[in-house]
C-alpha cells in the first residue's frame, strides 16, 4: 500500500477472462451486458472479456485504435473520466455525455444500473449509431 497525502492507494491485479460470446460473458458477469450490433467497417474481430467486475466488448480499428464498450454495475453519478463532457440530444434518454479528444469521440451512458463507456469512435455520428445499436444480452439468471 502506498500513501499519497491523505489517501491510501492499493493496487490489485485482476485476471482477465475471455469469452466466445456476449451471452457467455453475461452469464459470468451475472447480469445483462450491452453489446453494440453495429460496428464501423474498419473494426476487426470483436472479443469479449471480463476483468473483475468490469466487462469489455470490443476490438481494434485500422491503425490499432481500441474501440468498444466497457460496462460496470455502479451508481451513474459516481464518476466520469477526465475531459470536457457534454450532453447531446440523441443520448438524453440514457443520460449520456460525450467527450472529444485526440481525434476520437467517447461517451458515457447509463442503462439498468450500469455505467457504460464507449470508446474509439471517429465521429459523434458513429458514436450515436453504436449507442442506438446497443442490444441487451441477458444472463440466464436474469
Amino acid at each position: 500500500m502506498r500513501q499519497f497525502g491523505y489517501i491510501d492507494v492499493s493496487v490489485m491485479t485482476v485476471a482477465s477472462k475471455r469469452f466466445s460470446s456476449a451471452l457467455a460473458l453475461a452469464e459470468s458477469f451475472g447480469a445483462p451486458v450491452f453489446e453494440p450490433t453495429w460496428w464501423p467497417e474498419d473494426t476487426r474481430k470483436v472479443s469479449y472479456r471480463l476483468d473483475g467486475a468490469t466487462y469489455w466488448i470490443g476490438s481494434t480499428r485500422r491503425g490499432g485504435t481500441p474501440i468498444g464498450v466497457i460496462g460496470k454495475a455502479e451508481k451513474p453519478e459516481l464518476r466520469l473520466p477526465g475531459g470536457n463532457w457534454s450532453p447531446i440530444p440523441e443520448l438524453e434518454a440514457m443520460r449520456g455525455l460525450v467527450s472529444t479528444s485526440d481525434d476520437h469521440v467517447r461517451a458515457v451512458v447509463h442503462q439498468e444500473q450500469q455505467t457504460i463507456h464507449l470508446v474509439g469512435y471517429a465521429s459523434e455520428a458513429e458514436l450515436v449509431q453504436a449507442v442506438k445499436s446497443l442490444q441487451r444480452v441477458p444472463a440466464e439468471s436474469d
